[in-house]
């Protein structure tokens, strides 16, 4: 029947969005992950300046995931206030 064909049209439209989407949410959870590393690592090394400039890029992508919906604005907040934590713990180190 005619209505039977557009619900198959609907779902197979809206299960290619959700591979887009899907695709999309894991490059940007794999960015945010490499950045706060990246951070992480910097800070490891004990170069503040780099460590500095590490936290505020890995800020920004958080931030930005967070707001497109891939991660939740706590987890991105959270993830920020550790950061900063384990600078100040190795700046006073």
């Amino acid at each position: 029947s005619p209505k039977e064909v557009v619900r198959q049209h609907r779902r197979a439209k809206q299960v290619r969005r959700q591979q887009f989407l899907r695709a999309r949410n894991v490059s940007a959870r794999s960015s945010v992950r490499t950045f706060v590393r990246r951070a992480r690592e910097a800070i490891e090394a004990g170069d503040s300046a780099a460590a500095e400039a590490a936290i505020r890029d890995a800020q920004s992508r958080l931030d930005s995931a967070a707001r497109k919906g891939v991660i939740h604005r706590r987890k991105a907040a959270r993830s920020v206030a550790r950061l900063v934590r384990q600078l100040r713990a190795a700046n006073a180190a």
